[in-house]
Parts: C-alpha cells; sequence; structure tokens
C-alpha cells in the first residue's frame, strides 16, 4: 500500500523541565505511601509480569515474576496468574496494602472497555471487582501505556517536562498514554486512529514490522507518517517512544521526524509495573469513593 509522505518537519528543542505545583503534589502523594514497596501488575497478550516497586525511586524491589496469559486468556484464568503473582510478593508488600495492575485496552473506573488482543470476555468486565474477589486485595486497574505514561514522568524519560507528554508503545499494537503535569489522562486510544482507511497499529506496529520482514528506512517511513497525524491534533512537548522495540531505538530514532522532540523510554519492560504502582497509591478508582 503506498504511503503518503508527510511534509519534512525538524525537531524543536528539548522540552523544557521546571519544577511545578501540580508536579510536586503528584510526587509527595506517591512518596507518602505507608508501605513503600507497592506491587504492581502487568497483563500483556503474551505474559503476566508483577513485582513489587519501590515508590521512592520507582526501581523494582525483586526480580519480575513473569508467566505467560493463559490461552485463551479468559478473564478467569488471568485473575488466577494475577493471585499467584500477589500471593508470591506477599512477604514483601503485606496482604492488605494496594495493588497496581495494567490491562492492554480502555480502561475507565476499573471496568474494561475494549480488548483487541484478548480474550472478548473482558468487555465491560469490572476489572477492579473481578481482581479484588480473586485475591482480597484493593486493586486499581489501569490501561497499560497510561501506566508507562505515569512511570515515565515520574521516574524516567518525561520526568520534570512541563506540560504535555506523549508516551507511544510499539509492539503487538500502538499503545498511548498521556500525561499533563505529571498526571495521567484516561481514555487515549491513539493507535486505532484511522491512517489509509485502517486503524494504524495495523500499518506501523512492532508486529508488521517483524511478520512482513521490513527494513528500519520502511517502518521509520510509516511511522513518520504515523506521527504527522499524531501530531495534527496533539502538541506535546516530549514523544517518549516504548515498548520492546524501544532497546534498538538507535536504529530507527534519528530517521523519525516531529514536532516534538521524541526520546527513548527509559524504564522499557519495567514502566507498566512501576506505572501500575504509582496509580495504586495516587489514582483510586472512583467506585471505591
Amino acid at each position: 500500500m503506498p504511503t503518503a509522505k508527510p511534509p519534512t518537519r525538524k525537531t524543536t528543542a528539548p522540552a523544557r523541565r521546571v519544577a511545578s505545583a501540580s508536579r510536586a503534589t503528584v510526587k509527595k502523594s506517591v512518596a507518602a505511601s505507608a508501605n513503600p514497596l507497592v506491587l504492581g501488575i502487568d497483563i500483556g497478550g503474551s505474559g503476566i509480569k508483577g513485582a513489587p516497586v519501590d515508590l521512592g525511586n520507582g526501581a523494582l524491589a525483586a526480580d519480575r515474576l513473569r508467566i505467560a496469559t493463559p490461552q485463551p486468556a479468559t478473564p478467569a484464568a488471568c485473575a488466577a496468574v494475577v493471585a499467584e503473582i500477589v500471593k508470591n510478593f506477599a512477604h514483601m508488600t503485606g496482604t492488605k496494602g494496594p495493588i497496581g495492575c495494567t490491562f492492554p485496552g480502555v480502561v475507565r473506573g476499573g471496568v474494561v472497555h475494549t480488548a483487541a488482543n484478548m480474550d472478548p470476555g473482558w468487555v465491560d468486565l469490572d476489572a477492579d471487582g473481578l481482581f479484588e474477589e480473586a485475591t482480597k486485595r484493593s486493586f486499581t486497574v489501569i490501561n497499560d501505556a497510561q501506566a508507562a505514561v505515569l512511570a515515565e514522568v515520574n521516574h524516567g524519560a518525561g520526568k520534570g517536562v512541563d506540560g504535555m507528554v506523549l508516551m507511544l508503545t510499539f509492539g503487538t499494537g500502538i499503545g498511548s498514554g498521556l500525561a499533563f503535569l505529571g498526571v495521567a489522562v484516561p481514555g487515549v486510544e491513539l493507535g486505532h486512529l484511522v491512517m489509509h482507511g485502517v486503524d494504524a497499529e495495523t500499518l506501523a506496529s512492532a508486529n508488521v514490522k517483524e511478520q512482513k520482514l521490513l527494513g528500519w528506512k520502511a517502518w521509520s517511513e510509516l511511522v513518520n507518517d504515523y506521527l504527522y497525524r499524531v501530531e495534527k491534533m496533539l502538541w506535546p512537548e516530549l514523544i517518549i517512544i516504548g515498548g520492546g522495540i524501544s532497546d534498538k531505538s538507535e536504529k530507527f530514532l534519528p530517521r523519525l521526524k516531529s514536532r516534538a522532540p521524541i526520546v527513548p523510554a527509559q524504564l522499557v519492560n519495567g514502566a507498566g509495573i512501576v506505572g501500575a504502582a504509582i496509580a495504586a497509591t495516587t489514582q483510586p478508582n472512583a467506585r471505591k469513593g
């Protein structure tokens, strides 16, 4: 399929990094947790990972436990895996503290609204309630890319950036997370932005690159086409590229063009876990009052 070339654009100067009252408030609430170790769990299409997180510095306090995502990835089967991870780290995080968990789909108030790469039984399911019933612990479930950007603005590439930070994760699909002054904005699904008549993630995801054996130059052109469309809608101060492919950022980042500076994620594979743990203590769901 021919790709329309976006106008040539130069990356602007580095994003401004300044202290702000709003960001300071978020930091204070993160550091004020009664137990500095909070369990974060990251649900993906191929694996479910978890580890205790030190909220003071955003570091994992133990090696991640990874268990293959059940196939089919039904809610009941995934809940059993989540319960196993919770049990494994109870000696470090206690048996009563809050737990954060990511999900690869739109999540609002702990309820899943889309599950493109998971079992359809997740749609309209109260994920918070599911995991709380399975573990007898308090859960905050958020979108995986939303968790990742929350981690990066608190402890990674977006730390100290004043204004809007956009994170794009390239993997099976294209995940997107948006943060403003350190606070994650829910409900952002830019991977489904229409590009050449189809979802952008069906053309420019890392999975498509692998399946179609695209070289870095060809894939980068598709990503540039996608970034051009994203920046017609948003004016972020910084764009962070995440997902497993960010490990090879030197292969493609110099080829990308955008109005905002583009940088690779710093937390990479731990971002979802760290962001989930932060969300558990700073973004309680309205359902819990």
